[in-house]
């Protein structure tokens, strides 16, 4: 009940954040508000997966070792993705292209002489 009510006052204040005047204001508060969201969504998931306890300082530390090293493990893994797609040969091999035919073949206006 809870996270639903925290995102739907996030909702309710980007809606008001786009109604604001100047572009770049709009702009700064949208991104804290997405930041935000991030950080509830992924603290929420942690929280629920590993049963984190908050009850003590020993308890808060550990728990905050476990979501950095979460979020560490998830950007090294983009870092990761991104590194392969990058290395990835993404442009087209069409194998009738004039550079790849044999140059001993006649053209088609060589052929109609």
């Amino acid at each position: 009940m809870v996270s639903w009510l925290i995102i739907g006052i996030l909702v309710v204040l980007v809606f008001l954040v786009l109604n604001l005047g100047h572009m770049k204001h709009r702009v700064w508060v949208f991104l804290i508000v997405l930041l935000v969201l991030f950080l509830y969504i992924s603290i929420s998931v942690v929280y629920h997966k590993y049963d984190l306890s908050f009850d003590s300082t020993e308890g808060a530390v550990d728990s905050a070792k476990i979501y950095l090293g979460w979020l560490g493990n998830g950007f090294s893994n983009m870092k990761t993705l991104v590194g392969n797609a990058v290395k990835m040969d993404w442009t087209t091999s069409n194998e009738s292209s004039p550079a790849k035919t044999n140059s001993s073949s006649k053209s088609n206006s060589d052929k109609l002489k």
